[in-house]
């Protein structure tokens, strides 16, 4: 069963939103890509992120919940983690695993 974690990232007060999407980019992504296990990493930025309340939705694919476990629980996870900490306010932002996805619809 492919899982995911859904990441809804709010940025730190000190930090102002083209900041906080600039430093996902150049700095926290490929951290993130690094991490074990890892099979698709999509992210997209709200419309209008003031009123969404996130600055960013993150998503991380991996085959199973056991896989994306060690992904988090590994040496590159905790610098992923640890990175984390230096824009977003983690109280804030949401860390959601999800699975068995479903279509509804999709476009021929």
């Amino acid at each position: 069963m492919s899982c995911k974690m859904v990441i809804l990232a709010a940025r730190a007060d000190d930090t102002t939103h083209d900041e906080c999407i600039e430093y996902m980019h150049e700095e926290h992504a490929p951290l993130v890509n690094d991490l074990p296990n890892l099979r698709r990493y999509t992210s997209s930025v709200p419309t209008d992120p003031e009123k969404a309340g996130y600055d960013y939705v993150a998503q991380l694919w991996f085959e199973s919940p056991e896989e994306m476990n060690e992904a988090f629980e590994s040496e590159t996870g905790a610098e992923v983690q640890e990175d984390a900490t230096t824009f977003l306010d983690m109280e804030a932002t949401k860390m959601i695993p999800a699975a068995n996805e479903t279509t509804h619809y999709e476009a021929e």
